[in-house]
């Protein structure tokens, strides 16, 4: 499951797939609400991927491996509440997407909305391992 020059028994593998894979998988988390996109309403706890590039493996016509950045938000206010969340949070994340992913990064982010708002958040950088079967 990588981008749109791979393909499973002839029919192209596309990285909406790949897309949903890692949003089944944030699903299994419970303090999570994983969803395709960025969220229109900022909540705890939402989470999502984005799409950063796909890398070609060097062979003509072999899959490219999609990779992503994901990103789940944490609680506002209270900083220790915020760092305690978010320090559960990675390792739940990084298991959750373990059969799926690399994970290259985690890192603490201030997440901005297209309104301005902004909430503190969790960013993985991750790249799909290989050939994936949904």
């Amino acid at each position: 499951m990588n981008s749109k020059l791979a393909s499973r028994a002839g029919e192209p593998v596309v990285v909406a797939e790949s897309r949903a894979a890692i949003v089944a998988a944030l699903a299994t988390i419970p303090s999570l609400v994983a969803v395709p996109n960025v969220p229109d309403v900022p909540t705890e706890g939402a989470a999502w991927p984005v799409w950063v590039q796909s890398i070609p493996s060097g062979a003509l016509l072999s899959p490219m491996r999609a990779t992503y950045d994901i990103y789940a938000l944490l609680p506002a206010g209270y900083v220790a509440t915020t760092v305690e969340a978010g320090d559960g949070l990675v390792g739940q994340m990084c298991r959750a997407l373990w059969n799926l992913c690399l994970v290259e990064l985690a890192e603490p982010v201030q997440v901005r909305f297209d309104n301005q708002t902004t909430m503190p958040g969790i960013r993985l950088r991750a790249t799909m391992r290989g050939s994936q079967q949904p």
